[in-house]
């Protein structure tokens, strides 16, 4: 027996099962790691499972900073630039006015329709944006925006007007942050791409359902005296007959889950 050659084809045997054996431990950590979910996979899991999306979602990271903002203090200069309305404040912060004249909706609304009486009759109107009109609850829901991004489920920076059964706005109540600034270190934020990987890893969408350009806004991170706002982002996820908000907060990448009174807020 040619023993040198013996010992070379051992040798290439075992290195062969060790590439074998190594593959198979890569494989086995990627597949119980969502985190390295490549963009491949996670496309076809998507296609398997019907799931449309944009094909515009972002892929590379950008960087954003927190803000922080304080709660509005109504004064009697705010109030006087209410005209034709009756005008109460609760607890400084909380604006109930109730209009002389009701103003009319267009049985097919549009927020587009509401843009002048924002900008004329409401303290800072132009600073909101419009969320929801819940057709049930007859109110029609804007938040308070920063650089144009909207301040997500902020009961300290909302707008609710109400609608009377002849499809007329009649009253409405305000509250508003003010002081609005970034602060701190510029942060990392996931793409939108990412966001969405973790919605579904995390089982938040379910097959056959429809997830709408996402938006980036702030979700309160910490309030006190003062709030603090992560950047977050938002998505409208479309299920059969119905549409489900999710948030993920884009600096850490956590879903924001949304407790029963905060979901009635969004309604």
């Amino acid at each position: 027996m040619d023993w040198s050659k013996t010992k070379s084809i051992f040798i290439i045997v075992f290195l062969v099962l060790d590439i074998f054996l190594m593959s198979l431990f890569i494989n086995k950590v990627s597949e119980s790691n969502p985190e390295t979910l490549s963009q491949a996979t996670f496309e076809e899991k998507l296609k398997a499972d019907k799931i449309k999306y944009p094909k515009t979602l972002s892929q590379d990271p950008t960087e954003e900073k927190y803000i922080q903002a304080k709660s509005k203090k109504f004064k009697d200069e705010d109030i006087s630039l209410l005209k034709d309305q009756d005008v109460t404040v609760i607890n400084e912060s909380t604006i109930h006015s109730t209009l002389d004249e009701p103003v009319s909706l267009d049985k097919d609304f549009s927020p587009d329709d509401l843009n002048d009486f924002m900008e004329n009759e409401v303290i800072d109107g132009d600073k909101y944006s419009f969320w929801d009109y819940n057709t049930e609850e007859q109110t029609i829901t804007y938040y308070q925006t920063y650089r144009g991004r909207q301040l997500f489920n902020n009961t300290n920076g909302k707008i609710v007007l109400t609608v009377n059964n002849d499809n007329k706005i009649v009253s409405y109540k305000q509250s508003m942050l003010e002081d609005l600034s970034e602060f701190g270190e510029d942060k990392s934020i996931i793409p939108s791409f990412v966001a969405l990987q973790g919605l579904y890893t995390n089982q938040k969408i379910s097959p056959d359902s429809v997830v709408h350009k996402p938006k980036l806004g702030y979700w309160t991170f910490l309030s006190e005296e003062s709030q603090v706002l992560a950047p977050t982002w938002h998505f409208v996820v479309e299920s059969g007959d119905k549409e489900e908000d999710l948030f993920i907060n884009a600096v850490e990448g956590q879903i924001v889950e949304v407790t029963k009174p905060e979901k009635e807020t969004l309604e």
